[in-house]
């Protein structure tokens, strides 16, 4: 399973630009990790077969 770190900024109570900015490279670095490990999890899964199977 992948561990996932990213900081997630808190709102505040106006509408900021800097924030928003913040909260969509936040996100995007999410969704880069999650790719980038699921990649790596699948990679070991067929690793393990591949092993198993030989």
């Amino acid at each position: 399973m992948a561990k996932i770190t990213v900081v997630i900024p808190e709102p505040s109570e106006e509408y900021d630009v800097s924030t928003s900015r913040q909260l969509q490279e936040a996100l995007t670095t999410f969704k880069n990790q999650l790719n980038t490990s699921y990649q790596k999890d699948l990679k070991n899964e067929q690793e393990a077969l591949n092993f198993f199977l030989l």
